[in-house]
Formats: C-alpha cells, sequence, structure tokens
C-alpha cells in the first residue's frame, strides 16, 4: 500500500530568534523529536536539559506558524557551528528546516558546519543537497558521525 501525500506541501511559516520564555519549549521539541528520530541512540538519550545547557551559549532561532514553534536550530556563532536543527514531525518535509539553515548562514560569520550521525541518512542527504560536504569523520558513544561544512 502506497503512503498518502501530505495534504498540504507549503506552509506560511516565519523564522526568528527565540524568546527567553520560548527555551522551554524549544528544549521540549528537542528532546520529543530527538528520541522519536534518533532511534539508533540508546532510549531517551535525549534531554530537555540538554539543549537548556546549549542555549545559554547559543543563538536559538524558531520557525514560527500560528503562535505555534514548528522547528528550532542553535548556533554556536564563534564557530558558525549548527548544534541543533530540529523540525517537529507534523511539519517535517515542508520546507522549515531549508529556511532555518538559510536563515542561520546569513547569520552567522562564515560557513556553516554541523555534525551529523552516520545512521541519519536522511539528514545527511538534506544537508548534501544544501551544499554541505564532509570534513571529518569520527565516533562518539559508539556512533560513527561525519563533520559538514558548506562553502
Amino acid at each position: 500500500m502506497r503512503a498518502k501525500p501530505p495534504a498540504c506541501q507549503t506552509l506560511s511559516f516565519s523564522i526568528r530568534q527565540a524568546r527567553g520564555d520560548e527555551i522551554n519549549s524549544c528544549a521540549a521539541l528537542y528532546e520529543r523529536v530527538g528520541n522519536a528520530t534518533f532511534t539508533w541512540r540508546l532510549k531517551n538519550w535525549f534531554k530537555a536539559a540538554d539543549f537548556l545547557r546549549f542555549a545559554k551559549e547559543e543563538s536559538v532561532f524558531v520557525a514560527e506558524a500560528n503562535a505555534q514553534i514548528l522547528g528550532i536550530l542553535s548556533l554556536y556563532r564563534p564557530e558558525s557551528f549548527v548544534h541543533c536543527l530540529y523540525v517537529d514531525l507534523p511539519a517535517q518535509g515542508l520546507g522549515v528546516g531549508n529556511a532555518l539553515i538559510e536563515h542561520a548562514a546569513k547569520e552567522a560569520r562564515g560557513p556553516l558546519s554541523l555534525k551529523v550521525d552516520e545512521p541519519n541518512k536522511r539528514a545527511m542527504a538534506f544537508y548534501e543537497a544544501r551544499g554541505f560536504k564532509r570534513r571529518e569523520s569520527g565516533e562518539d558513544h559508539g556512533i560513527k558521525w561525519a563533520l559538514l561544512k558548506r562553502a
């Protein structure tokens, strides 16, 4: 049986810096999407508390529609490093991740870089389609990763 296409393949949303009162919602999205998506990681690997710790040193941007946060991106500005990019499950495939990456590229001081778990084939294809190239690889907690950079 073939899957039905989504009822709506476009979405109107805006990208902006997260407000202080939204950081907890961003952390909850990070935990929810990370744990649902990264099935190769230990159960409940992603913790909202980790995101709250990252957010203290990073710029957090949100994609928002109808007062709802659809996606988040955290950028460590000194290195133009995208630490986190998570799009809520119902909003995936509608351009939210791409818009967040393009916004971060405008905010960054240089070419964006990021790390991707090797098992995350969907993310790897997403970033490669946006001009990111593999620069390094390594392993963390038994998971192979690739460092990608966009020229």
